[in-house]
């Protein structure tokens, strides 16, 4: 993020409330005030977009986590082989491969910080030939080590189901005030139907219901698929579908007039990529809003809609309060 000469101007130096802050690769931004923190993150999306951006149109001020330490529902400890039973567990260096040891993880849930030493104690009572990588995942009041199990987090006084192992927000402070705002984003008077793109469990597709006549979920895995549909039953949401869809026919069973048609897309860190933005301009929904956990390469794909849609709005989203990552909302609408 090139953000030295930024903290410099900002001042506001806190103490690091972690002790292995500067050396733990996990956090970026503990000795910044989270006020100033939130600047630093906008001041990031306006310089990504600044090439991008129409007159008027700059990033919004960054919705803020209601909690800033003791938010993340999910920790990945790592570890090395395991001969005497003393091995580091934990997290890599900000700078190099070796283990800092972790016991103790100031922006994990207090219940996984409950869960962690038996965990480790566990992994250093089996001697490895192998390191690997251990899980703890919270959802609602429960916390498990199989990332094979079921859980629910409710949100907007939906149940969401998810497997531990797999993708689901790890920030559930926030996650009310980022469904309500890309909720209302995708909503539009003219926009009878949703198709949600990398659907996921339905996290979206699921919220936004109440606002469409249909909503189509599409993803690629067929366990997601099965739990969007578990989630949409849960919730007794009957006009929401969720199909298996490949990356090379994204749009091919979708029926939607697209003058009446939102498309909501939540890519991987790395992208939608140039063969998905082809058939979604080849589709050309009337609005599209564009979810991102990694900014970068939204930036860097934002170009390639602007000649047949207007920017209207980039609002920065921050679901991880003392590092550098911050997930962005772009919400496009079709020239007539």
């Amino acid at each position: 993020m090139e953000e030295t000469m930024e903290e410099e101007l900002l001042g506001g130096s806190v103490p690091a409330p972690c002790p292995h802050f500067g050396r733990c690769g996990g956090c970026q931004y503990q000795h910044i005030d989270y006020g100033k923190q939130l600047l630093l993150k906008r001041q990031y999306i306006e310089r990504l977009f600044s090439g991008h951006l129409l007159p008027g149109c700059f990033p919004r001020p960054v919705i803020p986590s209601p909690k800033i330490y003791g938010y993340r529902t999910k920790i990945t400890p790592h570890y090395g082989r395991i001969r005497c039973g003393e091995e580091p567990i934990g997290f890599r260096e900000s700078s190099g491969n070796c283990l800092v040891d972790i016991s103790y993880c100031p922006i994990a849930t207090d219940g996984i910080n409950a869960k962690l030493p038996d965990l480790r104690r566990r992994i250093r009572e089996t001697p490895t030939k192998r390191g690997g990588t251990a899980l703890l995942r919270q959802g609602g009041d429960v916390i498990t080590d199989n990332p094979r199990d079921l859980l629910c987090e409710e949100v907007s006084g939906k149940q969401l189901h998810f497997i531990a192992g797999e993708f689901f927000q790890n920030n559930a402070s926030i996650l009310d005030s980022f469904a309500t705002y890309v909720s209302r984003m995708i909503a539009d008077d003219c926009c009878d139907f949703l198709v949600d793109a990398y659907c996921g469990v339905g996290f979206f597709s699921i919220l936004a219901a109440d606002y469409f006549e249909k909503v189509v979920g599409i993803e690629v895995c067929q366990q997601t698929v099965s739990m969007g549909k578990l989630n949409a039953s849960t919730n007794e949401i009957k006009n929401v579908e969720f199909l298996i869809g490949s990356a090379e026919a994204i749009f091919a069973a979708i029926a939607f007039a697209p003058q009446r048609t939102t498309v909501l897309l939540d890519p991987p860190r790395s992208g939608a990529g140039v063969k998905f933005i082809e058939q979604l301009l080849r589709f050309s929904p009337r609005r599209i809003v564009y979810v991102a956990c990694g900014p970068t390469s939204q930036a860097n794909e934002i170009f390639q809609f602007l000649p047949h849609y207007t920017l209207q709005e980039i609002q920065p989203i921050d679901l991880f309060p003392q590092t550098k990552h911050i997930e962005n909302v772009v919400t496009l609408l079709r020239r007539e």
